[in-house]
């Protein structure tokens, strides 16, 4: 299963099974599990607009992980620039990913300030980077661009239709 979401008219998100299956594992589904995340890793395709996360970097010893809080370690930044080094320069970080404790995730003040600060001091390819809430039921995606365009992406389906996503 890979999902894919619309960004723009001609732009998709697609987060393919290896990469959704990584984030899933962390779900905070009891209630000792403590927050995760990591960065989102891919490519920008040639022959179209669309985005497709091949991997994400997962929970490293380095950071902080509570219940309700994740901060993310310098590692993750390593890992991506060692896929840019394997892959010949061509995996791109497209992102920044975590788990919330709740069936519908929502972004928090804390994760709104962070993303912010990644779009304006992060090195990235192209106009945006994407920002995936793992919650117990439900994966929500949100994107931020360079020039401040904030929004959520809905799920597509093969029809075009847009449907929720559930993690179950």
């Amino acid at each position: 299963m890979r999902l894919v979401y619309r960004v723009t008219p001609q732009q998709r998100l697609i987060i393919v099974e290896h990469a959704l299956q990584q984030m899933q594992a962390f779900a905070q589904r009891r209630w000792w599990h403590c927050e995760a995340g990591g960065v989102l890793l891919g490519r920008h395709l040639l022959d179209s607009h669309d985005v497709v996360v091949d991997e994400v970097s997962t929970p490293q010893s380095s950071d902080r992980r509570s219940r309700f809080g994740f901060f993310r370690s310098y590692k993750h930044e390593q890992i991506a620039h060692q896929r840019w080094l394997e892959h010949e320069q061509t995996s791109a970080y497209l992102g920044l990913w975590h788990t919330h404790p709740e069936a519908d995730p929502t972004p928090s003040d804390v994760d709104l300030r962070d993303w912010q600060q990644a779009v304006s001091r992060d090195a990235f390819e192209g106009h945006r980077l994407f920002f995936p809430i793992i919650g117990t039921h439900n994966i929500r995606i949100w994107t931020l661009s360079r020039r401040g365009v904030f929004r959520e992406l809905k799920l597509e389906n093969k029809n075009g239709d847009e449907k929720s996503c559930n993690t179950d």
